[in-house]
């Protein structure tokens, strides 16, 4: 199934094709039998979910097998709510955005990483045939270069590869919530991961406030989403919460992915309605101030990688120059 995932550059443009032909009047089934035309690489796909829609099922459900969890759940309520239109706009406008980012991480990883493949290379050409002269030449002249600093730095080497194995399978194991919260605790891609966070949640909760719900109705409809799913888990917590009589704002405090300026907002007495559009106009300047951050952190790569290769090229001197002087070392003895 995962070959018939689409792909971040599709979906930006299955989305933005799809609200633009139902914004002008075409119904679900009829942009569908259209984008088949315009994206026939997808046509097996799209036919798929006709099929589904004239069996009377629902577009969230037709899409689903081809969409992440989180853009589905997306869909999944803008559609149950009325607003599938808008909602696909403003995905394919993000997902057009993601696209642009990841093919300029390409190009700006394209140079260091053919460095890092070029010194690569070098350090098996070295392994083989430098590396072997020179223990001939150590031999050659009686020096006996103590193997345990090798020895040790393997041990080192096994012992951090186990431990982050180890931390990585007892991070996958945990529940969806706190993952998250992990993430959002990283240094500099954390920041980034959580104003994700803070625009994907801002936005469902509008959509969902626009249509009239109240908390506890919400907390019900996200009950009813997969377990897995960082929507549901977070509904269910809330209404946890609730019930025990604990105050929304200390259950937004805990979470690092909760946006904090929702308490300011819950509080100003609005309607849902109301609060709802709020919400929408937070949901675009938490998506402006992510787009900022994901550009300033690619920034930011391409200066590390450079700096990766610089140490690497260090050692492969060292690498080089310690066999060499303990050598001479043994020469002049």
């Amino acid at each position: 199934m995962k070959k018939d995932k689409f792909s971040t550059k599709v979906q930006a443009r299955f989305f933005t094709l799809l609200s633009d032909l139902l914004a002008v009047g075409f119904s679900l089934r009829e942009s569908l039998n259209f984008i088949k035309i315009v994206i026939p690489t997808k046509k097996r796909q799209i036919s798929k979910m006709v099929q589904l829609l004239e069996k009377g099922g629902a577009f969230s459900d037709a899409i689903k097998p081809f969409l992440k969890e989180d853009i589905y759940y997306q869909i999944l309520i803008a559609e149950k709510h009325g607003e599938l239109a808008e909602s696909l706009k403003t995905l394919g406008s993000y997902l057009d955005t993601k696209h642009d980012h990841q093919s300029k991480l390409l190009q700006l990883l394209e140079y260091p990483i053919l460095l890092l493949l070029f010194l690569g290379m070098l350090m098996v050409g070295m392994k083989i045939y430098i590396f072997p002269e020179l223990n001939m030449w150590n031999t050659a002249t009686r020096v006996h270069v103590i193997k345990n600093s090798t020895v040790i730095i393997l041990l080192i080497m096994v012992g951090i590869i186990t431990l982050v194995f180890l931390m990585a399978k007892k991070f996958w194991q945990q529940p969806v919530v706190q993952r998250v919260e992990v993430i959002c605790r990283i240094p500099i891609v954390g920041k980034v991961y959580q104003s994700y966070c803070h625009y994907y949640l801002s936005l469902n909760l509008a959509m969902l406030l626009k249509s009239g719900l109240g908390i506890k109705s919400i907390c019900n409809m996200l009950e009813n989403f997969s377990k897995t799913s960082l929507l549901h888990q977070i509904g269910k917590a809330l209404e946890k919460q609730l019930l025990e009589g604990e105050q929304t704002r200390l259950f937004i405090n805990r979470y690092p992915f909760i946006p904090q300026e929702l308490n300011v907002m819950l509080n100003k007495g609005n309607t849902t309605e109301a609060l709802g559009k709020e919400l929408v106009m937070f949901s675009k300047i938490k998506y402006q101030k992510l787009t900022k951050q994901i550009e300033r952190l690619i920034g930011l790569i391409q200066p590390m990688m450079f700096l990766l290769i610089g140490v690497v090229i260090v050692f492969m001197y060292l690498s080089l120059l310690l066999p060499m002087y303990h050598s001479m070392e043994g020469v002049y003895k």
